[in-house]
């Protein structure tokens, strides 16, 4: 049986960045050709099918990067990686290559999105290579993706039309406390920890300050929203109007939403 070192060996690292890829593409190839979404657009259902694909990456990411933390913790900052580290970070890069492209060709993109996957795959590709660091960029993943799953769910309710659903609320309301509190908290203590070492290379440097005020930054928007979502509830409770679980009272005025809280 063929023994994968993904430490030492670059061709072993080249051929699983490879194979992730390809997994990642097929995952969406399949829910593109299996699963048809007849209610919404075409470009659409190419977003709810790639947010499949991301949710999946996020389930393995966060559990993955969870079961490295609290089996090699803690660390000293000149330790090596180890090969769970490396496994967990060469799936990764393999998925951004691929969200990358998909994005791109499908028009499905931000700006914040393509910035943040291209710095994450070059600090990804420097701790792989140097096998170093790996503990920073591990400790990043597992406060990115732990609101992961809440963020898609949320956005592919409101492609279903299902915004103004107490479902939706609920999701949002978990969306936006585990994005405060890992992110607000964690976020910074990150960033320290990789300041700790005047050596860390810079793209690791530039990643967590990046999370960081990617993480600010999104903070306020989401405390903006839940200001107006309050004073929308109020509303709501003066005119006795009510809102349904899973389907939406027609009787309620719209509102105005922030889709760029991804």
């Amino acid at each position: 049986m063929y023994q994968w070192d993904l430490v030492n060996e670059s061709s072993d690292q080249l051929r699983m960045f490879s194979y992730c890829f390809i997994l990642w593409s097929a995952l969406f190839i399949l829910c593109y050709d299996r699963i048809k979404l007849n209610n919404l657009s075409s470009k659409r259902q190419i977003d709810v099918f790639n947010r499949i694909v991301s949710i999946l990456h996020g389930q393995f990411t966060f559990w993955g990067s969870l079961i490295v933390i609290l089996s090699q913790t803690p660390y000293q900052l000149q330790e090596m990686n180890s090969s769970e580290m490396q496994f967990v970070m060469i799936v990764s890069a393999g998925y951004f290559a691929y969200d990358v492209i998909i994005c791109t060709y499908f028009d499905l993109y931000d700006y914040w999105l393509i910035f943040h996957h291209v710095i994450s795959l070059m600090a990804f590709g420097e701790s792989i290579l140097y096998k170093k660091y790996g503990h920073i960029i591990i400790f990043g993943m597992f406060i990115t993706e732990i609101s992961n799953l809440p963020m898609h769910l949320r956005h592919i309710l409101g492609c279903f039309g299902l915004r103004q659903t107490k479902i939706y609320e609920s999701i949002e309301i978990l969306y936006f406390s585990l994005f405060i509190i890992f992110r607000g908290i964690l976020s910074p203590v990150l960033l320290i920890r990789t300041y700790e070492d005047l050596h860390a290379p810079l793209l690791i440097k530039i990643s967590a300050s990046g999370l960081l005020v990617y993480s600010a930054y999104y903070i306020i928007e989401m405390i903006k929203i839940t200001q107006r979502k309050i004073k929308s509830y109020r509303e709501r409770k003066r005119r006795n109007l009510k809102m349904y679980w899973f389907s939406q009272n027609p009787l309620l005025p719209s509102q105005k939403y922030v889709d760029s809280i991804l």
